[in-house]
């Protein structure tokens, strides 16, 4: 025999010796106790691991769902933004650009070059205005209190021009749907 055979069969007679002296030591109903608390003991293990796997998947799921409330309100926040920002520079710029349409009206030979120029860069600015989300509300037609300020209520001649803007002071502008200057506009009154 080899030293290592030795070594296990040593090992081996070791361990059934152990083996025997720890049943010899306990009687036959204590081994059962014991095997049936152990396996109580697990059962109860196993019953609080599940309590805490609950708890913990629930805690899981008010999480996630925390997370989805939070990003969708930050993406809604961030749109808001967005849009009072774009309406603050439109309310800030509108003076400039109408002051530029103002200076396009006062020049009186539209051949020169000083109109041409006024021209385009109003053209090009109003073209910004309109990228930020501006738009301009119609004055022709029916007047809609709405959208529209009534600055002078004027006689008309025809019965189908009653009730309709017949004239614009001042032009008014739309962003995102939403009314942010009214224009100025005559309105007409039938009489007999």
């Amino acid at each position: 025999m080899h030293k290592r055979d030795k070594v296990k069969g040593v090992q081996a007679a070791a361990e059934s010796e152990c083996a025997e002296k720890m049943e010899e030591q306990l009687p036959v109903e204590e081994k059962l106790i014991s095997h049936e608390n152990d396996t109580e003991e697990l059962l109860g293990i196993i019953e609080e691991m599940k309590k805490e796997i609950k708890n913990l998947t629930e805690e899981a799921s008010r999480a996630r769902a925390d997370y989805y409330n939070l990003r969708t309100r930050v993406e809604r926040d961030r749109e808001k933004n967005c849009k009072l920002a774009a309406e603050r520079s439109i309310e800030e710029l509108l003076p400039v650009f109408e002051n530029l349409e103002r200076v396009c009206c006062a020049v009186q030979d539209e051949e020169s070059n000083l109109y041409k120029g006024m021209f385009m860069i109003t053209k090009q600015f109003y073209k910004v205005l309109e990228n930020l989300g501006l738009e301009n509300i119609e004055t022709e037609g029916a007047f809609d209190p709405a959208v529209h300020e009534a600055v002078s209520i004027e006689p008309v001649e025809e019965r189908s021009k009653d009730g309709c803007i017949i004239g614009t002071l001042r032009k008014g502008y739309k962003l995102a749907g939403r009314v942010i200057r009214a224009p100025q506009v005559r309105v007409g009154k039938y009489t007999e």
